[in-house]
């Protein structure tokens, strides 16, 4: 989802379609300088740049406590439900922000309830009524104000050694494990949901994510996240027919792709359809079809990908692991010796362990090439 300001107010990409918003009757972009809670005073609000993605449902703030200290607050904006769900009633637009609003509140006391560590909690929660718009009422939620998303380091990544890249996979795949210790999945892993906090990086956003414990909509949906990043199996309609083990595989790609996008700036969806386009491979839209070709590009594109890990010793190690999480083919997906056990395919202990170790390998080569 692309979204940027314009004359009309803002418009969005969601899904290759553009909604255009006039952002002066919509409450939601119109807190600045409110006192929220008799404890946050929105300080700016935060434009998404246009090339960026990010929440299309909310609307985000930089807020100040009482001690002058920053936070970040998300503002659920319900024209955006309005504008996305046409025909209905705005009692079904309220009730579906609602819904969106409680589950990423209750998900998110159910992680810190289970020990969770390496996921941005909400800290806050509340609702204000503005008088003069059409849908007065702005339902928020604060978290602690991080640094800035990964993209910000990595498109300086001249700067950036492969060792600190290796540490921030290594948090956000204990994230991912932790959440699936606790049947959760994220199921919109991407870059604009990494979060740094100093030498720390945590997963944010957990809105999309589906909860074994919670009641959700997204826990009938097969893929919930932003389809830019999706794994073919989603693409082509054709999900595992588990779908706890679907939502685990989906979460296994999507590290895979994100280690992708540390590495080459791109993520692994976007890789193999630029190799298929640019070689003009004819697909059939059959998913069983048209697997082998999907696995012949991947396998030219892990290839390729290699050569743009810096240190030759390590990328047959690091080329590996994007090789197990992003497999094509999702009954083949998760490390070799997950499949040929009795557990779970997608269980990610061996990649934690994994990340670690390469990072500690990687810093030993940079201390010896020095």
């Amino acid at each position: 989802m692309q979204f940027s300001c314009c004359q009309f107010g803002v418009y969005f990409v969601f899904l290759g379609k553009t909604y255009t918003m006039d952002t002066k009757d919509i409450a939601a972009f119109n807190l600045v300088g409110q006192t929220l809670n008799a404890t946050w005073v929105v300080k700016q609000r935060i434009d998404k740049e246009p090339s960026g993605t990010g929440g299309f449902f909310s609307v985000c703030y930089l807020v100040e406590d009482r001690l002058h200290n920053n936070f970040f607050l998300k503002a659920f904006n319900i024209n955006a439900f309005k504008t996305l769900s046409k025909g209905k009633s705005w009692m079904d637009y309220m009730k579906e922000m609602t819904d969106a609003y409680l589950y990423e509140k209750k998900l998110s006391e159910y992680c810190q309830q289970h020990h969770v560590t390496k996921v941005s909690f909400v800290i806050d929660s509340g609702e204000i009524e503005l008088g003069g718009y059409t849908f007065p009422i702005v339902p928020y939620l604060v978290f602690e104000m991080a640094d800035g998303d990964v993209r910000r380091v990595l498109n300086n990544s001249q700067t950036v050694d492969l060792a600190w890249k290796l540490h921030s996979l290594h948090d956000i795949a204990v994230a991912i494990q932790q959440l699936h210790n606790i049947q959760v999945s994220h199921q919109d892993l991407k870059p604009s949901n990494i979060l740094l906090f100093k030498e720390e990086s945590k997963v944010g956003d957990l809105g999309r994510s589906t909860c074994a414990a919670i009641d959700s909509q997204y826990n009938l949906m097969p893929y919930s996240g932003d389809l830019s990043y999706a794994p073919f199996e989603i693409l082509y309609n054709q999900p595992l027919s588990d779908s706890q083990e679907q939502f685990f595989a989906t979460d296994c790609y999507l590290l895979g792709s994100l280690i992708t996008f540390y590495i080459a700036g791109i993520s692994m969806t976007a890789l193999i359809t630029e190799y298929i386009r640019k070689n003009n491979i004819s697909l059939h839209g059959n998913f069983i079809s048209d697997l082998p070709y999907l696995q012949h590009a991947f396998n030219d594109v892990i290839g390729r990908l290699e050569l743009s890990i810096p240190i030759p010793e390590m990328r047959n190690d690091i080329s590996s692991l994007i090789r197990y999480l992003c497999e094509p083919d999702p009954t083949r997906r998760g490390h070799p010796k997950n499949i040929s056990s009795r557990g779970s395919n997608y269980d990610l202990h061996r990649f934690v362990a994994s990340l670690d170790a390469l990072e500690h390998k990687t810093r030993i080569a940079i201390l010896k090439k020095n």
